[in-house]
């Protein structure tokens, strides 16, 4: 059984990897929104969210199944890992030669139909190098996980910035990601070799063992999609490219925090199901109010700072062309305690195995959220999706606890709730007050919070550690 210092290490190794990819990245999406303007910036996000689409199809929840059956004692990884490996590569050449031509039936730009056939070849590339990040977490080696995703997303910066120089393009962009993303899967496929040879398996019987598994999780990540990413869609259905632009560049700032609960939730998951299938259910709902703390602490600093700083960071960003993306950025800010708490307790539901329960929440969210989106977004444009997206967030947070809390009793404790409010309204009263460039604002903000944190006594090192480890 691992330790929790080893846990913890893997989670370090991760967060600082993972920093410093999200850095490279807002470096590239600073590059290409200088470069392409706010409409062809909105094409660009067009293109990107119709081909994320098509990768949630393909992943068909299989990601997190991984995880989650290559935890399990007594299993033939290889095995595994080989079916796997086969059924996302099949699948994703069958649905991503399908995203080039359904794109043809919407009335969008050439730019955009062409930038979804490169696109198409980038994300297939991009689904199978992801999925293998379970095999780095099995082993607890995420630094080679982590090296993988830095040359990539090393390799994308370096052709992003020779495109703007000579030929600055929405397409061309897609095409450096096509090249980075071969790297990417050539290089965890290497990676991998001390642990388990990856090479592809087509064995039916395994297939629809796995399928069987995994379609709960991926029918509900489907749904998820639809509120998650319909706003983009639905807005460069009934709206300007330009508008796009502006909302997908908001959107862009919010997806960096979204990283966050993501990635500790996949570690920390494999912990979860070991405590909860062994029945140590006490332990369970501990290390559930544990996490809670953690992003909560994390969270609501951000949604308080940012309504300070939300313009002058997407300027800072993006320049002074999407200025307008700036009051969108400080309400779209809200929806994450909706994304931090769903993903907690989504998650807590596959560690629960009540997928097929949550289905329906899923299901219902996507319903009112397109209902949403069709009403208001033709109207209110990218305001219409704001709020619907808030709703949504909402909704969904609000759903997985009430399914966990079902099954589990697990109830968090609202101290370190009150005690980060107390911390983050310090924080907001004494940056109000002073005019510095918005990085300053960002570091001290930080210094504030964290000190208040201190004083107020919100967490322990020692009990981070404990939410790390694996007993």
């Amino acid at each position: 059984m691992s330790t929790a210092r080893s846990i913890a290490s893997n989670f370090s190794i991760q967060l600082l990897g993972k920093g410093v990819s999200v850095l490279v990245g807002l470096i590239s999406i600073a590059l290409i929104t200088r470069a392409l303007g706010t409409h062809a910036f909105g094409e660009y996000t067009t293109a990107m969210t119709y081909l994320q689409m098509f990768g949630v199809l393909v992943d068909f929840g299989l990601t997190l199944t991984l995880i989650v059956m290559i935890s399990k004692t007594g299993i033939d990884e290889e095995r595994v890992v080989g079916n796997f490996f086969g059924l996302r590569l099949v699948s994703g050449f069958l649905l991503f030669s399908l995203a080039p031509l359904s794109v043809l039936l919407f009335p969008w730009s050439s730019t955009v139909k062409t930038a979804v056939l490169v696109g198409a070849l980038a994300y297939f590339l991009m689904g199978g190098a992801s999925m293998l990040v379970g095999v780095f977490q099995r082993h607890e080696c995420m630094w080679r996980a982590a090296t993988a995703e830095l040359l990539n997303r090393g390799i994308l910066l370096i052709l992003i910035t020779i495109f703007v120089i000579i030929s600055p393009g929405v397409t061309e962009m897609f095409i450096a990601m096509v090249v980075s993303n071969a790297f990417w899967l050539f290089i965890m496929v290497h990676f991998a070799k001390p642990f388990v040879r990856i090479r592809p398996l087509f064995e039916w019987s395994q297939w629809i063992f796995i399928l069987s598994h995994s379609w709960p999780i991926a029918v509900s990540i489907i749904f998820n999609l639809l509120y998650l990413k319909g706003d983009i869609l639905f807005l460069a259905y009934f709206r300007d490219q330009s508008e796009v632009g502006l909302y997908g560049m908001a959107y862009r700032i919010i997806d960096v925090m979204t990283v966050l609960p993501t990635m500790f939730m996949g570690i920390v998951l494999p912990s979860l199901v070991a405590l909860w299938s062994s029945g140590e259910t006490e332990g369970f709902r501990v290390r559930i109010n544990r996490i809670f703390d953690l992003f909560i602490l994390v969270v609501v600093p951000v949604i308080v700072g940012g309504q300070l700083v939300s313009t002058e960071l997407t300027v800072f960003i993006a320049g002074n062309d999407f200025a307008s993306a700036g009051p969108v950025l400080s309400i779209l800010l809200l929806a994450l305690i909706g994304v931090f708490f769903g993903t907690l307790y989504g998650h807590l539901v596959v560690a629960l195995d009540k997928q097929r329960v949550m289905m329906f929440g899923y299901l219902f969210v996507a319903i009112i959220s397109v209902g949403g989106y069709l009403w208001l977004i033709p109207e209110y444009g990218m305001w219409g999706g704001v709020w619907v997206t808030l709703v949504s967030e909402g909704l969904i947070a609000l759903i997985t606890f009430v399914v966990v809390y079902r099954f589990s009793q697990a109830l968090p404790n609202p101290t370190v709730l009150l005690k980060s409010l107390v911390a983050s309204l310090v924080m907001y009263v004494i940056l109000s007050q002073i005019q510095v460039p918005v990085m300053i604002d960002l570091v001290a903000g930080a210094v504030l919070y964290s000190g208040s944190l201190l004083i107020l006594k919100a967490v322990t090192i020692k009990e981070i550690r404990g939410l790390l480890s694996r007993r």
